[in-house]
């Protein structure tokens, strides 16, 4: 048998994964920066690559979809582990105020 095709698998998602694990073990504050920056360099990559003008904005919200139903499947995998902990700190991360909504880049986020 092969490998076990994920349905999530696009190489611009699995980068994010690698990057927020990379993460595990560094201070909330790291972290919180860290899942800030993948998730805004994944969505800019996004935006780049869609081709069509009207459909950036909408590009990056599915790429912010999409990475957090990766590391939701990612705990769900990992059940029970201290990395699963540290993927539920970043789901929060992402599911924070400076994610929830579609803001401007350099909007004050407090």
């Amino acid at each position: 048998m092969g490998a076990k095709v994920m349905p999530m698998s696009d190489a611009r998602i699995e980068s994010l994964l690698a990057d927020v694990l990379a993460l595990e073990g560094e201070s909330p504050e790291a972290i919180r920066d860290g899942v800030h920056i993948a998730l805004t360099d994944c969505g800019e990559i996004y935006r780049a690559q869609e081709v069509n003008r009207r459909m950036k904005d909408k590009a990056v919200h599915a790429c912010h979809a999409l990475c957090r139903a990766r590391i939701v499947e990612e705990i769900q995998r990992r059940k029970g582990t201290a990395t699963a902990e540290h993927l539920k700190f970043v789901l929060s991360v992402i599911d924070g105020p400076r994610f929830a909504q579609d803001n401007s880049p350099g909007r004050s986020q407090t």
